[in-house]
């Protein structure tokens, strides 16, 4: 190859998108390549800073230990279709896959709030930006983050194709108090989702609390009124402001 290589390849190359032959023949040219070499380099470095927030290996021990002990007690929590693990150091989640920037950008709400989230397990953490469709790989969590804010209160749920609604912070109750704090913080726990088809996750900032049992009855109607059909839902018209995402579980 004499051309150099597109940053999309590099990108494609770096998180193990491209086809066996044409990723031996992209290597080939990097090693040769001093300009493409240093930028397939910089988008390393950019992954390892960004999972460097909270170091993988921590959250995959703490996974390991949580499926573990759900092998050997039957009573080990699940959530309508979610296998939680308790992982409060780590962090998952984009690249698109393609590569994530050195900041990745979570949904900015109104007055400075955001949400994240993020996917690990398997391979590179990676983001999904909000409103895309992420496929998730067998074995891998998510885990939720936001900045408050204005807002005083958190909450988040997750609704199946079946239209089963799964509060995930809380599991009852009113919403959480945000953290204290301008910077992002992150949910306690990271969620893995039992296998098939579609899972929409939501995260909402409110002023007021709300109630996790009225929020699973407002999701449930909100995928009434989307036919049934969790990939075409909107807003679930709560009270706060929402960041969606739709995940497909393999």
């Amino acid at each position: 190859m004499s051309a150099h290589l597109s940053e999309w390849t590099l990108r494609r190359l770096h998180v193990g998108e491209l086809p066996d032959a044409e990723s031996q023949r992209a290597r080939e040219h990097v090693a040769a390549c001093a300009e493409c070499h240093g930028v397939l380099a910089g988008l390393e470095a950019n992954q390892a800073r960004f999972e460097a927030e909270v170091p993988f290996e921590r959250f995959a021990s703490g996974v390991e230990r949580v499926l573990k002990e759900g092998q050997a007690k039957s009573s080990k929590p699940r959530l309508n279709g979610l296998l939680v693990a308790v992982a409060a150091t780590v962090l998952l989640a984009v690249a698109v896959r393609p590569l994530l920037s050195e900041s990745p950008a979570g949904n900015r709400l109104k007055g400075g709030a955001s949400a994240e989230l993020r996917i690990g397990g398997k391979g590179d953490q990676r983001s999904v930006q909000p409103g895309d469709t992420e496929e998730l790989l067998p074995g891998e969590q998510i885990r939720l983050g936001y900045v408050a804010g204005t807002h005083k209160y958190v909450l988040a749920v997750s609704v199946d194709e079946a239209g089963e609604v799964s509060s995930l912070y809380p599991e009852s109750g009113p919403s959480l108090p945000v953290e204290a704090g301008a910077g992002k913080h992150w949910l306690p726990d990271s969620v893995e989702f039992t296998p098939g088809g579609y899972e929409r996750v939501v995260v909402v900032l409110s002023e007021k609390p709300l109630e996790a049992e009225a929020v699973a009855a407002e999701a449930r109607r909100a995928w009434e009124a989307a036919g049934r059909k969790v990939e075409t839902m909107t807003s679930l018209g709560l009270d706060g402001e929402e960041t969606h995402w739709l995940l497909r579980k393999p």
